[in-house]
């Protein structure tokens, strides 16, 4: 069976699933399962599996990520020599902030957690680009792998 077919019988799967508690359920014993067999299809069509378990855009949580401004970033920009005193006294958060509010230049993310039966929580994770949703960067399966993208800032 080719794997669009896979994907595709994995989503009828899904469907079949008539109670949205239920296909959360079903997605949450699956993350923390070996099976992992719905995890091709939050890979291949994440927003597709958020809108199915009934995800709320509305809910999502915005955060704001400075990127990292080290003190070797700050003397190449600004063309100085390096002082090893100041080297030693860089707040690398504190810098980072300040650096991302000074350029305007910062990474935004959002969460959205939907909560199931039994205090389940499944999170996802949405990439922003000039003010607009960009897509699905993290799904319940893979979520060690976003969450920290420098400095959380307000």
């Amino acid at each position: 069976m080719s794997q669009e077919n896979e994907i595709e019988r994995l989503w009828l799967e899904l469907i079949s699933i008539n109670n949205t508690d239920d296909r959360k359920l079903a997605i949450y014993k699956d993350v923390h399962s070996n099976l992992r067999k719905y995890q091709v299809i939050a890979e291949e069509e994440p927003h597709r599996l958020f809108e199915l378990l009934d995800g709320d855009d509305s809910r999502i949580t915005i955060s704001n990520w400075a990127f990292e401004y080290s003190y070797e970033d700050y003397i190449e920009e600004n063309g100085i020599e390096y002082d090893d005193n100041e080297a030693k006294e860089w707040d690398l958060e504190e810098k980072s902030i300040q650096h991302a509010h000074d350029t305007g230049y910062w990474y935004v993310t959002g969460t959205c957690i939907i909560e199931g039966p039994d205090n389940i929580e499944l999170e996802f994770e949405f990439e922003y680009c000039e003010g607009y949703r960009d897509g699905i960067i993290g799904t319940p399966y893979n979520e060690s792998e976003h969450g920290n993208h420098g400095f959380l800032f307000d």
